[in-house]
């Protein structure tokens, strides 16, 4: 009998789909990032990569984008879902986990958080492209990132409405300066 635990957890057919190497390819590409990223932080020794809940989080992301591609009938997906839906299963699985409970543990309170929101911060500047922005411009995007880092923190979100969020930002770049012009 299937229960409702089988038929969500059952990833029949991603291999199929995207192929063996290319799930563990994302895996390890997240691995690597989350290691690279607690490194920089000085608390390597600190934490652990939950294997399996990376695992999970991995596999999420490829069922929902082979629903996405199905239902939409696309052979690619842009990158912007690919941001928001990895970003929303690695915040769901929460793959960083604090191993020493120390002075620092409030700080790392939101590591899952904090390395989701440098992904997408290091997108939206164009994959660390040296970007020098004028003082009135970064403070507008600190103040974007401020609000999305406390948005991933403490207010309910999906996919969907991350990748609203990316595409806003990235609309409100392309329309930037034609909204300066006009101001003048």
């Amino acid at each position: 009998m299937n229960t409702i635990e089988k038929i969500y957890t059952n990833y029949d057919g991603l291999l199929e789909e995207f192929s063996e190497e290319v799930i563990q390819s994302r895996y390890a590409v997240f691995y690597e990032e989350i290691e690279e990223f607690a490194k920089s932080l000085g608390i390597r020794e600190k934490i652990q990569i939950s294997e399996s809940l990376l695992s999970h989080a991995v596999l999420d992301y490829f069922t929902d984008i082979s629903r996405l591609k199905h239902f939409h009938q696309a052979k690619h997906i842009n990158s912007l879902k690919v941001i928001s839906y990895e970003t929303y299963w690695l915040l769901r699985r929460k793959p960083i986990q604090i191993l020493v409970e120390d002075e620092t543990s409030d700080a790392m309170a939101f590591l899952n958080e904090k390395f989701v929101f440098s992904r997408i911060a290091k997108y939206l500047m164009g994959d660390g492209k040296r970007v020098i922005l004028s003082p009135e411009t970064k403070k507008g995007f600190l103040n974007y990132l401020d609000s999305l880092f406390y948005y991933l923190k403490y207010r309910n979100y999906d996919a969907e409405m991350l990748e609203m969020m990316l595409m806003g930002f990235k609309a409100g770049v392309l329309v930037a300066d034609d909204l300066k012009e006009q101001e003048s």
